[in-house]
């Protein structure tokens, strides 16, 4: 994608509080995990999740998935460690289980996670690469990027902005669903092929939100509130600028270049 602004000048390093090498055992943001729910031995879908009650929450997916009808079709319940996340399996009917893997593949999140509904934790993890060193936006910039976004909220919506080297709004997505409204940046951006130096988008910072804007090659992510120590994780091993904005309260860089 060509780059068609100015160069980005280096924010001081007064504007941002620096957490870049704060332990992700330290960070104070919601914990989140891949999450594989199975049938038997057959993988049927992967959450991005916090993970606890890991039972409850099994369950109560199968059922509004339509995978189950009754608690007592399922015989039991394990849970084990994966690469990156845990994979809790579920014991049903076999015939249950060829029905839901079946369906499997349309099953996908329409306003929580954009990476709900991959069938396997390799999936939710595709993609990601490093991107070349960049500096994060001013903080200045980002408090004008900021101001637009309060600006142009749109009640019950997530909306997410492409913002330029000065903040300016490039372009702008808003949907009931945090990821689906990047999804209309980075795809409005690929349609007129002039990318954003930053996305910021009107939520918290889970780990779809770094691949998306990782894989779009955006060198700065920031959001409203916290980052998930997953997310962290990612951003720094992508060398993505990652910015907790604290609700325009304050800025901080978790991971990324001040200059």
């Amino acid at each position: 994608m060509p780059m068609n602004m100015p160069p980005v000048s280096p924010a001081p390093v007064e504007e941002y509080t620096d957490r870049r090498d704060r332990p992700l055992r330290d960070l104070d943001g919601p914990r989140e995990m891949p999450i594989t729910l199975a049938l038997n031995d057959e993988a049927v879908a992967t959450l991005l999740a916090t993970p606890e009650s890991l039972e409850p929450l099994a369950i109560g997916h199968a059922f509004t998935a339509g995978w189950i009808t009754r608690r007592d079709q399922v015989a039991d319940i394990t849970v084990s460690r994966l690469r990156h996340g845990l994979r809790v399996r579920l014991g049903v009917p076999a015939r249950l289980a060829r029905q839901a893997a079946r369906r499997a593949p349309c099953e996908a999140s329409v306003s929580s996670c954009g990476a709900c509904g991959a069938l396997e934790e390799a999936e939710v993890m595709a993609g990601l690469t490093r991107l070349p060193p960049h500096p994060v936006l001013s903080g200045e910039a980002l408090r004008q990027g900021l101001a637009a976004l309060e600006a142009r909220h749109c009640r019950g919506q997530h909306t997410a902005l492409g913002l330029d080297a000065r903040g300016e709004v490039m372009t702008q997505g808003q949907d009931i669903g945090r990821h689906n409204a990047l999804d209309r940046v980075i795809g409005e951006s690929l349609l007129n092929g002039t990318p954003p130096e930053a996305v910021l988008v009107s939520s918290r910072c889970s780990l779809e939100l770094v691949q998306k804007t990782v894989r779009a090659h955006i060198p700065t992510l920031a959001t409203l509130s916290l980052p998930s120590a997953l997310a962290v994780e990612v951003a720094r091993a992508c060398e993505l600028n990652l910015v907790c904005c604290h609700r325009g309260r304050s800025l901080e860089l978790f991971s990324g270049r001040l200059s």
